[in-house]
């Protein structure tokens, strides 16, 4: 306000300290009435003015959920209880002995095939016949003894006087072992051994053996 009215000021003094360099004293000017400004008042918005009216949002409405059911909790089951068994005094049935098979009984017939036709698939093993003759005959011309009557004179060639069935055995498993004397010029052991085939043991099974004597005991005079 002051800074407003200071070159007016400034003037008034001018003149008065000129006024009082000798001329008469004059009444000093009234000073001006002091201005007073208007307060300042906000100007009101009309209804044209074009400020634009913020509309408030629409708050969202809440729409509370109905709870849900709580799921009921399961009360653990008991854990159960393990029930010992005692053991019992019965003794268990024992395994059974699966039951042997019966052993083939010696076979007087099998015994004549092996005889006169040898043993099958073994050509190199000398069948029998093709050195024994099995009936009574003029010139025995084969190298063995003709075995007609075998059976009745078995039990006596042994000064042990072992069986028919052992001396048989023994006479094919250890063709050395008995020696039959020869006959005139019929020889039948060279140098205490005899012509008879010497590999039957390793070459004939326990059956075959078996079957050979059934049938030599067979062969009886008649």
């Amino acid at each position: 306000m002051i800074a407003k009215h200071a070159p007016v000021l400034l003037l008034v003094t001018l003149l008065a300290t000129l006024a009082g360099c000798g001329a008469p004293a004059t009444p000093a000017p009234p000073f001006p009435p002091t201005l007073e400004l208007p307060t300042r008042v906000p100007i009101q918005p009309t209804p044209d003015s074009r400020l634009v009216a913020v509309t408030p949002q629409v708050q969202p409405t809440r729409v509370a959920l109905e709870p849900t059911a709580t799921p009921t909790r399961l009360r653990p089951s008991p854990t159960p209880t393990i029930t010992l068994i005692p053991p019992t005094n019965t003794p268990l049935p024992p395994t059974e002995t699966p039951t042997p098979s019966p052993t083939p009984q010696p076979d007087p017939a099998r015994g004549a095939q092996l005889f006169a036709n040898g043993f099958a698939g073994r050509p190199d093993v000398p069948t029998c016949a093709s050195c024994h003759y099995v009936e009574p005959v003029e010139v025995n011309d084969l190298v063995g003894p003709v075995m007609y009557g075998i059976a009745d004179r078995a039990g006596r060639r042994d000064p042990n006087e072992v069986s028919a069935v052992a001396y048989l055995r023994n006479s094919i498993l250890m063709p050395n072992k008995y020696l039959v004397p020869n006959e005139g010029d019929k020889v039948y052991a060279v140098g205490g051994m005899s012509l008879m085939h010497q590999t039957y043991a390793e070459e004939l099974t326990a059956d075959e053996i078996n079957d050979l004597v059934a049938y030599m005991l067979t062969l009886r005079a008649r």
